[in-house]
């Protein structure tokens, strides 16, 4: 209800805190599926302390403007391109709204009835794109490690098509589908390709110098016209921050509208949002300056430490199952005898917050900075006792 008359702050708080009590928190370690961790102190500062900043209004807001360009500039160096185009955005989701409403105005020359290619394993963001743009989703097929087969997109590619899009770690077991061997399909068929790299993109440069795997993700390959990063993920980034990067200016141009009551640098705008705020693009910039590739590095480094030793107790319960070993720090547990959905029910009173992926069919866990190796080992104890 709203009321006529105000109560006080005090009691206003009280009862905020009385229903938030409800919420699982990132300090317990208890969210095991969140791609999402507790954003980094610095990020949470700078948030409080700019919060009327509108990165909808940057003739205003001038200042934030500049801080947007860099930090479109620091990701778009992590992904290898140097002469970047883009706009940070909410999230995942709307980045890849906007490489596909990309596709569909690059191409209305083209074709009245767009089509986009994209392998089973995509985030269903891909989907809500194309039920909101008009497009037709192919769905091409992937291999027995879930990961796209180029073969498959290529044979999903019709005189209709408008893009592809694949995934550089993709939400149910953070595999990397064959960007390179992709790229070559989209160039020879002179269609833009874009990469969601939403969780990849603070993770998969950093495994590359850890030795942990050298995968071609980005820029690097020739055929890839975008690609998402979100740094509210990995990034330590308060919610929202996402960014879109294209290597052409001309596909920026096809998602960015004029807005005729504004001037300047508002007159323009490339994101689904207008008013929109700027506070979580300062943010993302602080810490992205603060921790440095260094800092990102020894994080990636000590989350895969304790998703070896999450590996290490799933095998060591034969109840439990391992569709694949982990090529990031994201991991689908099966059970052996046990239903899967009863386990996940028992672990949920136990009070931890957990998901199942659909494809395969497995607990997800994500092994953000949140979860300790004393929080894995604590999760897989109350496992075994339910599997037991």
């Amino acid at each position: 209800m709203f009321e006529e008359k105000g109560i006080s702050a005090d009691v206003v708080l009280s009862d905020l805190r009385g229903v938030l009590q409800e919420d699982c928190t990132y300090e317990s370690g208890r969210p095991v599926a969140s791609m999402s961790t507790t954003p980094h102190q610095l990020g949470v500062r700078v948030l409080v302390e700019y919060l009327e900043k509108n990165a909808g209004r940057l003739h205003t807001f001038q200042g934030s403007a500049q801080i947007e360009r860099e930090v479109v500039g620091m990701i778009a160096d992590l992904l290898g391109l140097e002469n970047p185009h883009g706009t940070t955005t909410s999230g995942g989701t709307e980045s890849n709204i906007l490489a596909m409403l990309s596709f569909r105005e690059y191409a209305k020359r083209k074709t009245d009835s767009p089509e986009v290619v994209v392998p089973k394993n995509a985030h269903s963001s891909v989907d809500k794109a194309a039920w909101l743009l008009g497009i037709k989703l192919r769905k091409s097929p992937v291999d027995k490690e879930f990961k796209a087969l180029p073969g498959g997109i290529e044979r999903a590619i019709t005189k209709d098509t408008v893009g592809i899009v694949a995934t550089a770690g993709t939400t149910y077991l953070g595999q990397i589908d064959p960007i390179e061997k992709i790229g070559a399909i989209a160039e020879a068929h002179e269609l833009p390709f874009h990469v969601d790299a939403a969780f990849g993109a603070f993770v998969i440069p950093f495994l590359r110098d850890l030795g942990l795997g050298n995968f071609t993700f980005d820029f690097s390959v020739s055929g890839v016209t975008s690609i998402s990063a979100d740094p509210h993920k990995m990034g330590l980034a308060p919610i929202p921050s996402g960014c879109i990067v294209f290597r052409n200016k001309k596909h920026l141009d096809t998602i960015t509208l004029k807005v005729p009551y504004l001037g300047g640098i508002s007159a323009k705008q490339s994101t689904i949002l207008a008013t929109r705020s700027a506070s979580s693009i300062l943010s993302t910039w602080a810490i992205m300056k603060h921790l440095g590739r260094s800092g990102y590095r020894t994080l990636v480094s000590q989350c895969m430490k304790t998703t070896r030793l999450a590996v290490e107790r799933a095998h060591a319960n034969p109840e439990l199952t391992l569709p694949l070993e982990p090529v990031m720090n994201i991991l689908g547990l099966g059970t052996t005898n046990m239903p899967l959905d009863h386990v996940v029910d028992r672990m949920e009173e136990r009070g931890w917050s957990m998901a199942i992926s659909p494809f395969p069919r497995t607990m997800r866990v994500v092994v953000m900075p949140h979860v300790t190796e004393s929080v894995v080992n604590e999760f897989f104890n109350d496992l075994d006792k339910i599997l037991t």
